[in-house]
């Protein structure tokens, strides 16, 4: 199987300076290094990065340094706010809204709210009710199916499911652990989040290449104990 077969998302990181505050400057020399690659799609602003943690008008401003760069046609930009989601439509940039609803109900509110074409993020343990097969059969006999998702926290059983109940909706599995797995219970692809830490220098897009390069990451992640631990440590390798 090759990479080319199966959707690679990956997760990017805005830079900040010596006092926090966001650098763009330097955002976009990080941008112009990762958009050489063969990345499917960059997925910006997302809780890799704490990018709920920065204003409406800072995730803007990330959207605007990429988009400079590379374009809205590989870029999908997590919304966590009516605002996110009106700044994403104005750039014609796709959306993957957070479902952050503590309840089925909420989760279907936040459905219905949301543009054609939008992808949503689905994490059951950060963020709220998580997008199950129950979820997607309403979702598509309603008409409010997304037309696909990061599932974080799902089994390769919970793939075939929701791919069974909604096979138009495009499962990207959060997890880039098992991606032939993931890929043969019905997954479009995964979000390799390891892939953030060398997407200045990527392997060639082989699966029997990008599946060792993102395990060898990965194995420097799970010794770290903390979500943010994790987060410094990808900032750190892009950084230097």
């Amino acid at each position: 199987m090759q990479a080319a077969s199966c959707t690679i998302v990956v997760p990017t990181l805005h830079l900040t300076d010596e006092t926090g505050a966001l650098d763009i400057a330097a955002t976009r020399r990080y941008a112009e290094a990762a958009s050489r690659g063969w990345v499917d799609f960059f997925l910006l602003n997302g809780s890799t990065s704490r990018g709920d943690l920065l204003t409406p008008d800072e995730r803007a401003a990330v959207l605007d340094v990429w988009l400079d760069v590379d374009g809205p046609t590989r870029l999908l930009t997590c919304t966590w706010s009516a605002d996110d989601l009106r700044i994403a439509r104005d750039r014609h940039i796709t959306p993957m809204a957070a479902l952050t609803a503590p309840d089925r109900a909420g989760a279907q509110q936040i459905l219905e709210s949301l543009p054609a074409g939008s992808t949503i993020y689905s994490h059951p343990a950060l963020l709220g009710w998580p997008f199950t097969a129950e979820l997607a059969t309403w979702a598509r006999t309603a008409g409010h199916l997304p037309a696909g998702g990061k599932l974080a926290k799902i089994q390769p059983s919970e793939i075939r499911e929701i791919h069974s109940a909604a096979p138009d909706f495009a499962i990207w599995d959060g997890s880039s652990r098992r991606i032939r797995e993931s890929i043969a219970a019905g997954a479009a692809g995964v979000v390799a989040t390891p892939l953030t830490a060398i997407l200045s220098d990527l392997p060639p897009r082989s699966l029997a290449l990008v599946q060792p390069a993102v395990d060898a990451v990965q194995a420097d992640l799970d010794r770290l104990p903390l979500r943010e631990a994790k987060r410094r440590w990808l900032l750190d390798q892009v950084v230097g």
